[in-house]
């Protein structure tokens, strides 16, 4: 059998097996993700799966959002027939209130799916009003520093705060009162007294009765000088 006989047997056999190597893109649940209602200052996130049902490595690209409300977090970029990955997403509702929808979109080699687009919608229910939306404290070392943090009510029912507490042992605070009525707002005193100079960073996590507002996380930073 001659060589060129050969070459073509071999391209015969090859050639049809690299034509169906193909990635198969397919997004569990589809591209319609419904939030629900949403509180405005709470973060809310959710976790995609993205599979690989074909034949051959599956490659995403450019993986972005049209607003810098919604992050977004990629597992993996290769996903391995077979395989799967998954893609975490944020919103972050502080700054609406009422229907809100956004985008996600990327970029496949799957040629049925060469770009993507998911949506994304939520209602933003108004619940608390927090002022400021971090504390930041100029401090000297050994000496105490107060910040007040203001939690105003505006939901149409009382909302009470279960409890208040932060990891950092340099860190006190007093809440003004427990129950918040609507309309109203409570007061909540931060003194912090750093034991060592330089930087400093916590959180405080707050939590309440209200079932969509069950827990709440407030950042503290900070600076603190020697005496």
């Amino acid at each position: 059998m001659s060589k060129i006989i050969k070459s073509l047997i071999l391209m015969l056999v090859i050639f049809p097996s690299l034509l169906y190597c193909q990635p198969k893109y397919l997004l569990v649940g589809g591209t319609h993700l419904d939030l629900g209602d949403v509180p405005n200052f709470i973060p809310s996130k959710r976790t995609l799966t993205i599979k690989n049902v074909g034949t051959d490595t599956l490659i995403i690209t450019d993986v972005g959002s049209t607003c810098g409300c919604t992050a977004t977090l990629l597992s993996q970029d290769h996903i391995a027939p077979n395989d799967s990955g998954t893609l975490s997403i944020t919103f972050d509702a502080k700054r609406f209130e009422g229907k809100v929808e956004k985008r996600i979109s990327m970029r496949t080699n799957d040629t049925a799916h060469i770009r993507v687009e998911i949506k994304i919608i939520a209602n933003v229910i108004k619940l608390l009003e927090i002022e400021p939306e971090y504390i930041f404290f100029k401090a000297v070392k050994d000496s105490a520093t107060a910040q007040t943090l203001t939690i105003k009510n505006v939901s149409p029912q009382t909302i009470s705060i279960l409890s208040y507490n932060t990891a950092s042992d340099y860190v006190a605070m007093k809440l003004s009162s427990d129950d918040i009525k609507p309309g109203e707002a409570a007061t909540l005193t931060v003194e912090c007294a750093p034991k060592s100079s330089g930087t400093f960073n916590g959180n405080i996590e707050i939590k309440t009765d209200h079932e969509k507002a069950s827990q709440l996380s407030i950042r503290f930073f900070g600076w603190a000088k020697d005496k």
